[in-house]
């Protein structure tokens, strides 16, 4: 019994200056990654879009870029969003889409060039919709929110030697119009590039 108080003891005395130490060490973000996108490419134009209330409140203190881009006839919503300061505010879209009366009509994995999004239909009432979204690290896309948790774990127990921080990129439809989503990507390069 004493030997399991020591060991416990031990394992407190090293995880409580660990975690205060996690808490202040400051973390690169994506921001030059974000910065990087650019309004405009050779396909498509876009203009930044000001967050909601809501957005805004979920957000506070996180870094997110919000645009509303054409690209040929199609529309869509732009959202990249940063957790390195708060990575609970990066979650799985289908939460939020659900949260606000979106049903799931629609699931389906689309290929990227460094590795796959998730493509989700949406139905609200008689409205319907589309989102694609990936998290990326600059080197892999990938959908699964377990996969980003263990990321961004990962790289504030090891300082940010263990890799770049992932950011979520999110894409949605604005009409019941559903693009050719495959276009769409290659039209805006910038987009893969995160």
């Amino acid at each position: 019994m004493n030997r399991s108080a020591n060991l416990l003891w031990l394992a407190l005395a090293v995880l409580v200056p660990l975690g205060m130490l996690w808490e202040v060490f400051p973390l690169a973000d994506a921001s030059a990654r974000i910065n990087a996108v650019r309004l405009k490419s050779t396909a498509a134009q876009s203009e930044d879009t000001p967050l909601t209330g809501a957005e805004a409140a979920i957000f506070a203190g996180v870094r997110v870029l919000k645009r509303t881009a054409t690209i040929g006839t199609d529309r869509i919503v732009i959202t990249v969003i940063d957790g390195t300061r708060n990575r609970h505010a990066v979650h799985d879209p289908v939460f939020c889409f659900r949260g606000a009366g979106w049903q799931v009509i629609g699931d389906q994995s689309l290929p990227l060039d460094k590795g796959s999004a998730r493509l989700v239909g949406l139905r609200q009432d008689k409205d319907v919709a589309q989102a694609l979204y990936w998290f990326s690290d600059g080197t892999h896309q990938f959908s699964s929110p377990l996969l980003y948790w263990w990321k961004t774990s990962l790289r504030r127990l090891t300082f940010g030697h263990s890799g770049a921080e992932p950011v979520l990129v999110v894409l949605t439809t604005t009409s019941n119009k559903m693009p050719d989503w495959a276009a769409l990507i290659k039209a805006w390069p910038d987009l893969q590039s995160l």
